[in-house]
């Protein structure tokens, strides 16, 4: 449906362990999708092709950008370059929004 709407704070199912990732939107142009972090869960130093933005909805996290590290919260938004790495610690449980735009 083109004009569905989302309840992102209802799609929040906590993972005991492990991340989950939950497509929200994901077509020819667009990709968003809804992560989920338990404490103390870490996602290991990457790069993705696209640009990106993120945005915090619950929890805090340490995200590594490039050579720095930054502590996250809800709220938080940031943008990130095409190929850029990067790298998350969840401090506590965590749940972020990350969007990207296809086909540039």
């Amino acid at each position: 449906m083109a004009h569905e709407i989302k309840n992102l704070l209802e799609m929040i199912d906590m993972p005991k362990q492990g991340i989950l990732s939950v497509p929200v939107i994901d077509n020819e142009h667009y990709k968003v999708v809804l992560f989920m972090m338990p404490s103390g869960q870490y996602i290991s130093p990457h790069t993705t092709a696209y640009p990106a933005t993120i945005y915090v909805i619950k929890g805090v996290c340490d995200f590594t950008l490039g050579e720095e590290t930054h502590e996250v919260k809800t709220g938080d938004f940031f943008y990130m370059p095409p190929a850029y790495n990067h790298a998350l610690k969840a401090k506590e449980d965590f749940v972020f929004l990350l969007t990207f735009r296809k086909n540039q």
